[in-house]
């Protein structure tokens, strides 16, 4: 019933995950939606008190983390797109997706080093590593045994870190020299293992001489130098690191010496799609929960879900959700099928980073000053969130990739 006054997050009693925002689901397999509602309640179970210590920062973070990245292992999350012979579920890319869209619901600052770890780095070595790397490397990942990070981006390098990427990496008898700077990397500090883009060939474009390394972090030379503070995020470490004549064997040498570019490059269609997945799942929540306290919440006599100011707001943020899942799953499917999905996934990315965006900014207006507190939620959506448009490809990037697509479609 409609209420005034001050109203909990727990007077709301609400569902996340129950929603009027699953027309979309129709579109997917009993199969997929089934695997849809094991996850929620997992997530939902398993995975959101976790989260809320995490948020909070109560106790070790790190190890909040690692426990939920267990509780994944135990339940098989982290096998899901490994094949079968290997011991996985061998499932595609729509699946990941209703994977990151439910846990990113209930606990996005564990299952973004879930997704580095496995949808990222453990993507790369499933398809590029020998059998002596996945065992060493691949295998503790998916047990929830270790974490790993991607490194990459550069102080002087973001949406250019391939082309300005400065760190270099010499071949010296079976080893390589590793020296350069990195910054951004997610888990970096807490990472047990590391994939790191170095150029080995400084003679010709950064794409044609650059190589990718598995390595762990405890190898003599590499540095942690800070973890960033960052606005949203909290407890999820990001660092600038450095190496400093860190001997790297040969053996981590992942796919051939000046072929790194095409290990980052494999796979990139699916990570941007997944990741789009991921701003679905908080902007749902955050949608979700400030539509029920707009039926509930009275002034000026009424629910204020009755002032066409708010049911208005609420019926564009609905349509935002549900643009967002089908842009998701169109990219999703045509991966599965081994369709080209540049386009699609890169659009997918910016417009569910846009509108997630836009939606939790929205709730929390709807919400008021309730929405500014920590009583609710929706800041640390939002805080979370925000980082979108940034990270993965900044919605700028993904619209040039777009445009460039459309473009060579049309013969230009």
């Amino acid at each position: 019933m409609p209420r005034e006054g001050h109203i909990s997050l727990e007077d709301l009693d609400v569902n996340l995950g129950y929603s009027v925002t699953e027309s979309s689901l129709q579109f997917y397999t009993d199969e997929g939606n089934k695997f849809r509602n094991e996850a929620r309640a997992f997530a939902q179970a398993q995975l959101a008190p976790l989260s809320k210590k995490i948020e909070r920062e109560e106790g070790d973070t790190r190890q909040l983390i690692r426990e939920g990245l267990k509780r994944m292992a135990v339940e098989n999350y982290l096998k899901v797109s490994i094949p079968k012979e290997m011991g996985g579920l061998g499932k595609g890319t729509v699946y990941r997706t209703i994977m990151g869209e439910e846990f990113n619901a209930f606990a996005h600052n564990i299952d973004i080093i879930r997704g580095v770890s496995i949808d990222i780095v453990g993507f790369c070595l499933l398809n590029y590593g020998t059998e002596e790397q996945k065992n060493n490397f691949l295998s503790p990942l998916v047990e929830g045994e270790k974490v790993a990070s991607i490194v990459i981006t550069e102080p002087t390098g973001g949406c250019d870190a391939v082309g300005g990427m400065r760190a270099r990496a010499v071949r010296e008898g079976d080893s390589y020299i590793l020296n350069g700077e990195k910054r951004f990397q997610t888990g970096g500090s807490m990472a047990d293992l590391m994939l790191v883009y170095a150029i080995t060939d400084p003679n010709t474009k950064a794409r044609k001489g650059m190589s990718a390394f598995i390595m762990p972090t405890n190898l003599t030379g590499f540095e942690v130098v800070k973890d960033f503070e960052l606005m949203g995020r909290r407890g999820v470490p990001t660092s600038h690191e450095k190496f400093n004549n860190c001997k790297v064997p040969q053996e981590c040498l992942l796919g051939k010496e000046n072929e790194g570019y095409k290990v980052l490059m494999h796979g990139l269609d699916a990570e941007r799609t997944v990741t789009a997945s991921s701003h679905l799942g908080i902007a749902r929540s955050a949608f979700e929960i400030a539509t029920k306290y707009t039926a509930e919440r009275i002034q000026f006599g009424k629910p204020i879900r009755e002032f066409e100011g708010v049911s208005f707001k609420v019926a564009e943020m609905y349509s935002k959700i549900e643009a967002m899942r089908m842009l998701i799953l169109r990219a999703a499917k045509r991966i599965d099928e081994g369709k080209a999905a540049t386009k699609d996934a890169s659009t997918a990315k910016f417009f569910s980073a846009d509108m997630s965006v836009e939606v939790c900014n929205d709730a929390l207006q709807l919400m008021g000053g309730l929405g500014y507190t920590k009583e609710y939620p929706l800041e640390q959506y939002f805080r979370d969130v925000r980082t979108a448009q940034i990270s993965a490809g900044s919605t700028q990037i993904q619209r040039l990739i777009v445009q460039r697509e459309i473009y060579s479609e049309m013969g230009y």
